[in-house]
């Protein structure tokens, strides 16, 4: 290292020993001699501390970075050593070396100028402490100041930091006290060190220091350093005190410290004053009052103290109170400087934004202060009164905080008080200067007077001004009637009304007058004369009769006239009764003047003026007469403003004794609640006043609820009403209390539904107020809620209550209910009837049937047996879409959910259960098609299928208990009579029997006593079908179900169905049986014969239903219900016989064709039928298999071409109607698309045209059906297609017009707003997709040319950018983050409906690849013309990463394997190599013992990106050449517009190839060297010009070289160039 450098280099280290010195060299000595090396620890210059004892190296390193400068070295030094301290195990503790080293850095750390050091310091001294135990005794006395000086750091981190780590090491307030009491002695000598011998430049180094940040850690030391001796004085025992008494003595009396209480950090300032004052209280003979008031008063009373104030002011009271001599004798200021000059100059400038607090402590001082400080002997006379001045500066400085006034004045006050007993003051002059200019300036305030001004919080100070200036009562009253007189000029001058400023006239009228009695009433509070009284009282009157005259001269304009009228009679209630002349002028003028004035603007003081006579005159007749003045005047401003003050006061009860009257005022104040706004406030007023007759508030609550539901006014009314819930609350409790009217509570429940958020959340603040109000009588309440529900339940109209706020207001019912007999009453009460679930159900039950049920449940085509009903009575609904019966289903469902169902009667059970079980059939109905109108369609589903649901687990769980629960018996037993008749209600209490028997697992005998063997016996002659179904569903004994079964198909068998009255119903309960599963073991048992007889009976039955009508003829329904229930039966029969021959195989499955011809009905009637011949061509598929008779199999085998007609024929038709809100066209569309999908041979239409419309069906089991139909053929035809193209140079392939335009509009992200994936896969989406993937099935098996033929198809058409765009914002673009596609296999693609939304992305994304694989061109130009960059590098690193792995593997592959499929060819040999984790291919021709060989490298985001040709070894061509084959290989690579099985990578190898080949073609070997490829990788290109023979230019040389001669080396003559 240079010397310049060396000396640049600052360390403490060296400014020690380069310096100074060794400590023990031979300049030690001159340590005192240059004063440079300081006696306290925190100095930055000292020795630095010995390592070489450290064994851990890691400490080592921490302690010298420890010493560095830098605040973020030294914080990682402590992070360090702390992560040391940690780490040690307990028996081992803390090496004394680092000890050692640890004591001399800690101070100084402690000290630092960044806060995170210091913090860190502190807590690593309390573990180091708490690591090394006892050990580290014997440092204490060296390290306790620092470290108990760190819990007074100024910052809250630190402090928390060092008192943390000091409490952690001693754990009791014991052990802490021991500490200071042991280490006394060093902690005062430390702190001494610090205040005395410390500065700025010993403590930071000034050429690394800023000069803020020194002054600052300086300002630190101090503070810290004085808190920690104040709290040694406070809380440290006398004994140790006594002892180290020399020290502490010594530490307060060096002037030093007490001349930082000038210091110019408030810190500073606040840490001296504290100590002073804790020194005054326990140490006062340590004080030494000269330096004391040479430092404290003389040098701080004239300094700013912003942050210090209230320290200052509390230690200068306490210090005056100790000894009031150090203002006097041990005050040494003369002049300027004097005691009295330098308090004025303190307390003109106020508190300095401090608190009140500081006045408090002023006020204490200035009682304290001697008054030869407060008046001067010498200045007595002249500046007497400057401190008032002084204090009235500071009260009145603009910085002083408004909340500080009150104690100022009080101060102010005070001292006027205490200058009163001073001998030799002018005591009247000192009011007239000090305290009246106070009440002067409050009365009529000035400019020039704005420093005596009080504002209205500071009123409180007034007794106390006027309990002083009534001392002097001659000038008092003189004072008070001049303010008196001035208020009465006021009045009489002020502006007429014409001016512009009458109102801002008026206004300082009322201010004043306001004040003026303000005055009053204080001057009451007070003791004072009688005189004075009098002349109040005088005052007053004169006032009263002047503004009496003047309102009566001006006609009531002068307001603020009126206003002081009303404040002189308020504040002589007490003495009217004695003064008649004033009582009676003011009657008077009430009774005659003031009715006519209530227009004017006095109206609101002159209406206050009356109500100020309630007492003293009869005031109603008045009342009244001014009532009707102002109903009978015409409408104004000036009306409503008098109606607003006359409805305010108590004497509006008045009103009550004329009925006229009170009706004339009823009717003025309708307009309010009609949306008048200007009247709002009357409306308010009168609500809100508890004496306002009963007969007019309750009229106006009644209009207010009756607006709530009337368009335009519920904004209104809700304010209305809020208005009188909050400021009349009475009227709302009168309302509940004389009314069972719920009405009120019903139209705010509505209005929280509302979709306007202003009303439902207006509606729902009132509700919650006025539920509120009404629960101060909790059983009023509560019958009031029980009629809400009682009488929402029975209704369903628009303004019927929503379900959900009616379960809250069921919910707060229940929770009323205390005990057993309150819940068994509501649930009499709650729970319907009878009667109420017939009402609701009755206009269900006279709605029609829908015929395609007869699908969704074991009765079959019953449902076409129900009578219509006569009734008429229309469905309603309420504002949510749900009849009154589903709102009944649902409420009781909630009440059993909240176990009412419990506390009710076994006959209220019974119907419970009973006509859930109704409605639940209903709500299964119309869940699965819009038969019934239990609810509408548009209803919130969410919520219907939550409670349908719910109710039928309740059902399940009841049905369990079986009959063996007397009310589910009963509950059987009445469903079983209901199913009686053939009515609606018939019917589906049928249903809802069958569902119960099926669950009924227990009690056989009560369930048979139910159904009775009479009615098994004559089942089939029975006119009730209904009863009959139930029956069969509840017999449980397979011998009963047998012999009734035989008996049905005995009776069956021999009867023509379409002539027999009971054919279809037999068949219906036939059928019954057969759905039983239990039965299906069974069947096998009967007889053959007899099941044969049967069903050549039917199957015959079948082919003469068809030829008599069939679809060709309109068909009756009865016949079409015949038909689907043979089928039916037919169905389970066939399987049993599925080894038995005979023609009925035959005549089956030509009924069955015939019901799928083209003329095949598209109707809700003949859907059963269709899906009952889909079903039992299903079970003949299944006999068909294994062990089955040959007439069957030949059967299926001569019908399938027909059947398979059929099915497409089914397609087309059933394709032509939505399935998703009609589940029985839902269940026949999956039936036909599971037989399609599951037939043996491919289903092949003639024209296959037909079935690529039925991709665009709304029906995804019908797409999916076309779908496999289209995908199963269309790569077969491709090779078809590719023959054609073949055989024909003018064939031109195409893809199929119909598919095409299904691939026009693809969906954007626009259209996909409105659509849900929560079920399905959009329809549309869907087919668009079906559609693409349907256009790549035509490559799997086509040409080149062909595939060439489909590429410029969709090119035309430019088909593809829809596709690109559409998965590039759905996959991609529009998401926060992109899909993830790794979780999916993207080159395959099988249907989930699990989740319908990541279908959807799976589907896409491998759209996305087949896009990629077989139209890489067409992807990259719509990639590379994308306007947004941002998209382009969205998708590109989306591809990068997802799809183009899998393309370039499979690129990769199909080139390999195209390698392996070549013939050998010697002359054409090419070595092909491919590496996928490299992405590239490596192709070499081998020329002689060399090789030409090239590289193409795909990029990562191929084919998005180009790939790249490079040439690894060129030989016998010239760089040119070589170049241009290069980039015609590369052109063919990237260009060519046919994809997949590497077509372009192997059309490029194959041009590379040619070039090579050609270029070689013809190429002979050089005669010398006898090699094509010469030394130089050259050809032969030197021909002899005799024999023509070439030689390498290389081998010529040579030749010539050694053979000494030019000749050529084959002919000999002389070698000349051809």
């Amino acid at each position: 290292m240079s010397k310049k450098s060396f000396k640049s280099q600052a360390s403490s280290s060296r400014a020690i020993s380069g310096a100074f010195g060794a400590p023990d060299g031979p300049l030690g000595a001159l340590r005192g001699g240059f004063g440079a090396v300081p006696s306290s620890p925190l100095s930055y210059v000292y020795e630095p501390p010995d390592l070489s004892n450290i064994s851990e190296p890691n400490v080592v390193v921490a302690f010298k970075n420890l010493q560095k400068k830098d605040s973020t070295t030294k914080a990682k030094a402590l992070e360090d050593l702390q992560k040391y301290v940690s780490g040690l195990a307990p028996k081992d503790g803390v090496e004394d070396a680092v000890l050692e080293s640890w004591i001399k850095v800690y101070p100084r750390t402690s000290v630092d100028t960044a806060r995170r050091v210091r913090q860190l310091a502190h807590l690593l001294q309390g573990a180091i402490v708490r690591a090394s135990g006892k050990k580290f005794a014997r440092w204490m006395p060296d390290i306790a100041g620092p470290w108990l000086a760190g819990m007074f750091d100024g910052d809250k981190m630190v402090t928390n930091a060092a008192t943390e780590s000091v409490k952690q090491v001693f754990q009791t307030e014991e052990k802490l006290n021991n500490v200071w009491k042991l280490y006394l002695g060093s902690i005062l000598g430390y702190c001494s060190d610090a205040v005395f011998k410390e500065t700025t430049n010993t403590l930071s180094d000034e050429r690394i220091v800023s000069p803020d940040d020194a002054f600052a850690k300086h300002a630190r030391v101090i503070t810290s350093a004085v808190h920690v001796v104040r709290y040694a004085i406070e809380n440290t025992p006398e004994d140790p005190l006594e002892k180290h008494q020399g020290t502490l003595q010594y530490f307060l009396r060096q002037k030093k410290l007490w001349e930082f209480s000038s210091h110019s950090d408030s810190a500073v300032r606040r840490a001296v004053y504290r100590l002073l004052d804790s020194s005054l209280a326990q140490k006062p003979g340590m004080i030494d009052l000269e330096i004391i008031s040479s430092c404290v008063l003389l040098s701080s009373l004239t300094i700013s103290q912003a942050s210090s104030a209230v320290a200052y002011s509390r230690v200068l009271a306490h210090l005056t109170r100790h000894d009031p001599t150090v203002w006097t004798e041990h005050y040494k200021g003369t002049g300027k400087k004097t005691a009295h000059k330098r308090l004025i100059q303190f307390l003109a400038k106020g508190s300095q934004g401090a608190s009140s607090e500081y006045w408090e402590e002023i006020d204490t001082l200035l009682s304290d202060t001697p008054q030869t400080v407060l008046v001067p002997p010498a200045d007595a006379t002249d500046h007497s009164f400057d401190v008032f001045e002084a204090l009235l500066d500071g009260i009145s400085n603009r910085d002083e905080p408004r909340t500080n006034q009150a104690a100022a004045w009080i101060a102010y006050l005070n001292l006027v008080a205490r200058f009163q007993t001073f001998p030799n003051v002018d005591r009247e002059r000192l009011i007239d200067n000090t305290v009246m200019p106070i009440l002067v300036e409050y009365i009529t305030p000035s400019r020039k007077t704005s420093s005596w001004t009080i504002s209205t919080s500071q009123e409180s100070i007034l007794p106390v001004a006027l309990q002083l200036a009534s001392a002097f009562q001659e000038n008092f009253i003189k004072q008070w009637r001049d303010l008196s007189q001035a208020l009465i000029q006021d009045m009489q001058a002020s502006l007429p009304e014409q001016s512009k400023d009458f109102e801002k006239s008026q206004d300082a009228i009322i201010t004043k007058s306001r004040r003026w009695f303000v005055l009053h009433v204080a001057l009451m509070k007070v003791e004072v004369s009688q005189e004075i009284r009098t002349a109040v009282i005088d005052t007053t009157e004169l006032e009263i009769r002047s503004a009496i005259a003047l309102l009566k001269t001006r006609n009531g304009k002068p307001h603020g006239a009126a206003f002081h009228l009303g404040c002189a009679v308020r504040s002589m209630e007490d003495v009217l009764a004695n003064r008649e002349d004033v009582k009676s002028l003011v009657a008077d003028f009430v009774a005659t003047d003031v009715p006519d004035l209530l227009l004017s603007p006095s109206a609101p003081h002159l209406i206050w003026l009356l109500s100020l006579l309630h007492g003293v005159t009869d005031i109603g007749p008045l009342y009244r007469s001014s009532l009707g003045t102002v109903l009978r005047a015409p409408d104004s401003n000036a009306k409503k403003r008098a109606l607003q003050f006359l409805v305010l006061y108590p004497f509006v009860a008045h009103v009550s004794q004329d009925q006229e009257l009170l009706e004339n005022l009823a009717a003025t104040l309708q307009p309010a609640v009609e949306n008048d706004a200007a009247q709002d406030a009357i409306l308010k007023t009168a609500m809100a006043n508890p004496d306002a007759p009963s007969q007019l508030t309750q009229s106006l609550l009644g209009r207010m609820i009756d607006n709530l539901l009337i368009d335009g006014h519920q904004l209104a009314s809700l304010r209305d009403l809020e208005t009188v819930a909050k400021h009349g609350p009475e009227v709302i409790k009168e309302y509940d209390a004389s009314t069972e009217d719920s009405r009120l509570l019903t139209n705010l429940m509505l209005l929280t539904e509302s979709p306007e958020p202003a009303i439902y959340q207006r509606a729902w603040n009132v509700s919650q107020i006025i539920q509120t109000i009404s629960s101060a009588d909790p059983a009023q309440a509560y019958q009031k809620k029980v009629r809400i529900i009682r009488h929402n339940l029975n209704t369903s109209e628009e303004d019927a209550l929503p379900m959900i706020p009616l379960m809250e207001i069921m919910q707060q019912v229940m929770n009323q209910c205390e005990n057993e007999r309150d819940r068994a009453a509501l649930a009499d009460e709650l729970l319907p009837d009878e009667s109420q679930w017939n009402n609701a159900l009755r206009p269900l039950y006279a709605a029609k049937l829908n015929p395609s049920l007869a699908i969704m449940n074991a009765a079959g085509t019953a449902v076409s047996l129900v009578e219509a009903s006569g009734s008429s009575t229309p469905v309603t609904y309420d504002k949510d879409g749900l009849s009154a019966a589903f709102r009944m289903f649902w409420f009781t469902y909630s009440l059993i959910e909240l176990g009412i169902l419990e506390h009710a009667t076994d006959e209220r059970r019974s119907c419970v259960y009973r006509y859930l079980a109704v409605v639940s059939r209903l709500a299964g109905d119309r869940m699965s098609i819009e038969s019934s109108h239990l609810w509408k369609e548009h209803t919130v589903e969410h919520q219907v299928l939550f409670v349908t649901i719910g109710v039928q687990k309740l059902l399940q769980i009841w049905y369990k208990k079986g009959p063996s629960n007397a009310a589910v018996f009963n509950a059987l037993s009445k469903l079983l009579d209901d199913a009686r008749g053939m009515t609606a209600r018939a019917y589906y209490s049928s249903l809802a029997f069958s569902a119960m028997a099926e669950e009924v697992t227990e009690g056989h005998s009560k369930l048979d006593a139910i159904v009775g063997s009479d009615d098994l016996k004559s089942i089939s002659d029975s006119p009730h079908v209904f009863a009959g179904i139930a029956t069969i569903s509840a017999v449980q004994d397979l011998n009963v179900l047998t012999r009734v079964f035989n008996q049905l198909l005995s009776t069956l068998t021999g009867c023509d169905l379409r002539r027999y009255a009971n054919g279809l119903p037999t068949l219906i309960m036939l059928n019954t049986i057969l759905a039983n599963e239990h039965f299906a073991d069974v069947l096998s048992s009967i007889p053959k014969q007899r099941l044969v007889f049967f069903v050549q009976h039917a199957s015959s039955q079948l082919v003469t239903l068809h030829q008599s009508a069939g679809f060709d003829a309109p068909v009756m329904s009865t016949e079409l219900n015949i038909e689907t229930e043979i089928m039916r039966a037919l169905t389970p029969i066939l399987l049993v016989l599925k080894e038995t021959y005979g023609s009925f195989w035959n005549h089956v499955l030509e009924t069955i064709e015939k019901t799928w011809s083209p003329k095949v009905e598209l109707s809700d009637e003949a859907l059963p039928l269709i899906h009952a011949s889909l079903r039992l061509y299903s079970s003949l598929l299944r006999c068909a298999t294994g062990d089955s008779n040959d007439d069957l199999g030949d059967a299926i085998d001569s019908h399938r071409d027909s059947t398979s007609s059929g099915m497409i024929n089914l397609l087309n038709v059933l394709s032509r109607l939505p399935d998703r809100e009609h589940k029985p066209r839902m269940l026949v569309n999956e039936l036909l698309a599971r037989l399609i999908a599951r037939s043996e041979r491919p289903i092949n239409p003639e024209n296959p045209l037909e079935i690529f419309p039925i991709l665009a069906s709304e029906s995804i089991a019908l797409q999916g059906a076309a779908y496999e139909i289209l995908h199963l053929g269309i790569p077969k035809e491709q090779e078809n297609v590719s023959l054609d193209k073949a055989l024909s140079k003018d064939y031109l392939a195409k893809l199929p017009e119909e598919l095409l335009s299904l691939a026009l509009e693809a969906p954007t992200m626009e259209s996909l707003e409105d659509v849900s994936f929560k079920q399905s896969i959009p329809a549309s989406i869907r087919t668009y997709m079906l559609t693409w993937h349907l256009i790549f099935d035509h490559w799997t098996g086509a040409s080149d040319a062909v595939k060439n033929d489909y590429v410029n198809a969709i090119k035309e058409g430019s088909y593809i950018n829809g596709l690109l765009d559409f998965a590039s914002e759905f996959l991609i673009t529009s998401r926060p983050r992109p899909i993830d596609a790794s979780k999916f296999e993207l080159t395959t693609y099988r249907p989930d409906e699990e989740i319908p939304e990541k279908d959807a992305q799976w589907f896409l994304m491998h759209l996305y690849y087949l896009a990629l694989k077989y139209l890489p061109t067409l992807a990259k130009a719509w990639w590379r013309d994308n306007t947004s960059r941002q998209t382009q590098t969205s998708v590109e690193s989306w591809t990068e990463k997802y799809i183009s792995p899998h393309i370039i593997a499979s690129e990769l592959h199909a080139v390999s394997a195209w390698a392996a499929s070549r013939d050998p060819d010697p002359d054409q040999a090419l070595t092909i190599k491919t590496s996928i984790p490299a992405r590239e291919i490596t192709a070499s021709i081998p020329i002689d013992e060399q090789a030409m060989s090239i590289a193409i490298a795909l990029p990562p985001s191929y084919p998005l990106a180009r790939a790249t040709v490079a040439g690894l070894q060129r030989v016998g061509v010239a760089e040119q050449k070589w170049r241009g084959w290069l980039i015609a290989t590369q052109g063919v690579v990237n260009f060519c517009e046919l994809g997949g099985a590497g077509q372009a990578l192997v059309d490029g190898l194959a041009a590379w190839r040619r070039n090579v080949t050609a270029a070689l073609k013809g190429q002979s070997e050089c005669a010398i060297c006898y090699s094509v490829v010469g030394a130089d990788r050259q050809l032969p290109s030197k021909r002899c010009a005799t024999c023509k023979n070439l030689f390498h230019g290389g081998c010529l040389y040579k030749w010539f070289k050694s053979s000494n001669s030019s000749g050529c080396p084959l002919c000999r003559n002389q070698f000349s160039y051809a």
